[in-house]
Formats: C-alpha cells, sequence, structure tokens
C-alpha cells in the first residue's frame, strides 16, 4: 500500500514537474518564423534571431513603463526576429503566451521598426472569440499604434477597457482586453530587452 502511495506522489511530481517545464517553454515561441512571415508581412523576407535574456530587472523596467508587467516564468532567454528585404531592415516578429480561462494563448506579434504595432494572429487559442473576424477588428484599432496610443484603450491601472477601448471593442471586450494587454508587454520588453540590437539597427549596423 505504502510503495503504492509513493509510486502514485512520484508520477504526480513527475506530471507537475512536466506542466510546468511546458508552460514555461511556450512563453515566447514561434512556431514557425516563414509562416508567421507569410501571414503577417505576406512578402519575400529573410529573417535572423537576435537572442536576448529577460531579466529581473526588465521585469521591473517594463512596469516603469506599465500598470502591469511579465509573469515571473518569462525570465529566460527569448527570441526576436529581425526582418529584412532587399538586405534592409522591415521589421521584427516576436511571439508572447498569455494565460486566459479557457487556457493557454499563444500570439505572434509583427513591430514596426519603430516599435508600433503591426499586426498580430493568434498561433493557438481555444476560446470561440480567437475567430477572424475578432482578430481582424482588433488588427483594425492596434495598426501602427505605439505604446501611447495603446494606452488610450485601458484604464488607468490597465485592468480594464477605457470608454475608448469599450466602444472600440464592443463585441469583443474580454479577448481584446487580453490582446492588448500582450501588445503592450511586447512591445515594451522589445524596447527594453534588446535596446542594444535596436541601437545598432536604428545606426544602420
Amino acid at each position: 500500500m505504502k510503495r503504492n502511495k509513493l509510486y502514485g506522489l512520484i508520477i504526480l511530481l513527475t506530471v507537475e514537474i512536466f506542466t510546468l517545464s511546458s508552460a514555461h517553454a511556450a512563453f515566447c515561441s514561434l512556431r514557425d518564423p516563414v509562416s508567421a512571415i507569410q501571414i503577417l508581412y505576406q512578402g519575400d523576407y529573410q529573417f535572423r534571431s537576435l537572442i536576448a535574456t529577460v531579466t529581473e530587472q526588465d521585469r521591473l523596467a517594463v512596469k516603469e513603463k506599465l500598470p502591469f508587467t511579465l509573469h515571473k516564468s518569462e525570465v529566460s532567454k527569448h527570441t526576436l526576429y529581425l526582418l529584412y528585404k532587399n538586405g534592409e531592415h522591415a521589421g521584427f516578429l516576436q511571439a508572447r503566451s498569455e494565460w486566459a480561462k479557457w487556457g493557454l494563448i499563444e500570439i505572434a506579434w509583427a513591430i514596426n521598426l519603430d516599435r508600433s504595432l503591426k499586426g498580430f494572429y493568434f498561433q493557438r487559442c481555444r476560446s470561440p472569440e480567437c475567430n477572424d473576424t475578432v482578430m481582424n477588428n482588433i488588427n483594425k484599432h492596434l495598426h501602427n499604434k505605439s505604446i501611447e496610443q495603446l494606452m488610450l484603450f485601458l484604464s488607468a491601472d490597465g485592468e480594464a477597457l477605457s470608454e475608448s477601448g469599450e466602444s472600440a471593442f464592443s463585441t469583443s471586450p474580454i479577448i481584446a482586453l487580453l490582446v492588448l494587454r500582450s501588445a503592450l508587454k511586447t512591445l515594451a520588453i522589445t524596447d527594453i530587452s534588446w535596446a542594444k540590437d535596436i541601437e545598432k539597427i536604428e545606426a544602420g549596423y
């Protein structure tokens, strides 16, 4: 009996460790950069990967920019994809994962060179709200917006939509709030964790 309980405990611990490891690995994972380029940029682009370590200090820096910050499990190495077209810098790709009541949502983000948003799509989402109609509507309002412009869609504490946010996303407020918060974290951490890379890009290197 004791042996069965011990085996059961070992199995439970193994499952828990695997689940935590999988959840951690899911953060900032772009499944297929080539497919993401076709969906979000729709053209013939090349890319290279820029690896950065998101630190605890980076998390604090995000909180200085926003009324919320990254999950602690995101303190690790992440990848930002730098796109090229005809030898010129053309934009960025990054992925984020967000926890929701219906499970983990994976979002692929396209970012303009000036770090405004180009657009996004759901890599994974189990909510029925994650459909093309909702996604296109959210994209319409997020397109080419900066951090400051996106913040106008949120309440001061970042926990709800503002009046203008409610007006823009009246048909999908829950998923829109999640996507907005993800967008803001994406732009903030890009500027913070890849600051040196961005300086070189802006200098023409």
